[in-house]
């Protein structure tokens, strides 16, 4: 077969994020639908280079024209949500980071205040 060697790098790569996802599991960093999701990404990844037949015998299924097709609409799905996804942490981080700097300005403001009147 043509893809042996990229499918074997491939998979040693695929692995190799196993292992990550599930040290960062243990270490509390990762929620269990996290990882759950990360590992079925992960798993589609390894069945197409493995089988990548099935995407277009799915592209078929779904009236896609050919199974690459499928597969860079699923990617930039994907990256797509993943983006928004990353924008809303980015957008309750800076709410936050509003919220402590506000905190922040008021009791210096308090505390200048008292000191001058001692």
């Amino acid at each position: 077969m043509v893809y042996l060697p990229l499918q074997i790098i491939v998979t040693i790569f695929v692995v190799l994020v196993v292992f990550r996802l599930t040290k960062k599991y243990k270490d509390n960093i990762l929620k269990t639908s996290e990882l759950v999701g990360w590992l079925m990404i992960w798993t589609v990844v390894l069945v197409v280079f493995w089988l990548p037949q099935t995407t277009s015998y799915l592209a078929t299924l779904l009236g896609i024209g050919r199974g690459v097709d499928l597969a860079v609409y699923s990617a930039v799905l994907m990256i797509f949500y993943l983006i928004f996804r990353l924008y809303l942490k980015l957008d309750k981080q800076q709410k936050e980071i509003t919220k402590i700097v506000r905190h922040l300005a008021l009791s210096e403001t308090n505390e200048d205040k008292e000191q001058k009147s001692n």
